[in-house]
């Protein structure tokens, strides 16, 4: 897949950040298939994408929040995803921040990012289509799909119809797909990528929706718990000194 050279204030934007970012090493249990995948990972707040981004070693495209690609949109979903915890005196400092700030630039980077958007109304066919487009092309997806309900001190529990990539994929193409589990740590600098689960057509979708996502939140879980004590960035953005560690009793 030819991809068209990035704008320069684009480059500029992501040379910065790459010289001013933490730089992640990448550790692989078991030689990477050729086809293409889809690669699961914590989401660690700004740390997934952003370390997913910069050092995946495979060529890729990143799952983000279609709100985050529309300037008119991002205002209301940074307030309620990025700033709901912060103290109801200061919410009127991140409106304007999300408003002059985040919606500008975000949108302007998400829209010419490698990403494909994520929509939950009816541009999810959309998504679809771009993402099993891009799976054709041999080119990876990497998804984040934690929820707001707690599973474990690592993840989230996982939003299942993710999955669904899979079926429409498998129809369209006749190829097989698998879903690799991915750890991000941000105290080690490590992109820890695991061992894969094959998407299996021949099961009904909500039996295999429950397989997969259960093996992918445990074996994500078991790649941050054979590391050494670390400070666990969890989905929500809380403060730093509540954050789980790994070896907590």
């Amino acid at each position: 897949m030819k991809t068209k050279k990035k704008p320069l204030l684009f480059r500029i934007i992501q040379r910065i950040v790459r010289s001013l970012y933490l730089k992640y090493e990448v550790e692989i249990q078991e030689p990477i298939r050729t086809e293409a995948a889809v690669f699961v990972s914590n989401h660690a707040q700004i740390h997934g994408p952003l370390a997913s981004y910069l050092y995946f070693p495979f060529p890729k495209k990143v799952w983000v929040i279609g709100e985050m690609c529309h300037i008119k949109e991002v205002p209301s979903y940074a307030m309620q995803d990025f700033w709901r915890y912060k103290p109801k005196i200061t919410k009127w400092f991140w409106w304007l921040f999300s408003v002059f700030i985040v919606a500008p630039l975000g949108s302007y980077l998400m829209s010419r990012a490698d990403t494909v958007p994520v929509y939950r109304d009816a541009r999810l066919k959309l998504t679809l289509q771009k993402t099993i487009e891009t799976l054709d092309n041999n080119v990876n997806i990497v998804i984040f799909p934690e929820g707001k309900e707690p599973y474990n001190r690592y993840v989230n529990a996982f939003q299942k119809h993710f999955v669904d990539v899979a079926r429409h994929y498998v129809r369209k193409t006749k190829k097989q797909i698998s879903f690799y589990p991915m750890y991000i740590c941000r105290d080690f600098k490590k992109i820890i990528i695991g061992k894969p689960i094959m998407y299996q057509p021949e099961q009904e979708m909500e039996s295999e929706r429950n397989r997969i996502v259960h093996y992918l939140q445990e074996q994500i879980s078991a790649l941050g718990d054979a590391l050494p004590n670390h400070v666990i960035v969890p989905y929500e953005n809380i403060n730093k000194k509540n954050r789980p560690h790994s070896k907590e009793e």
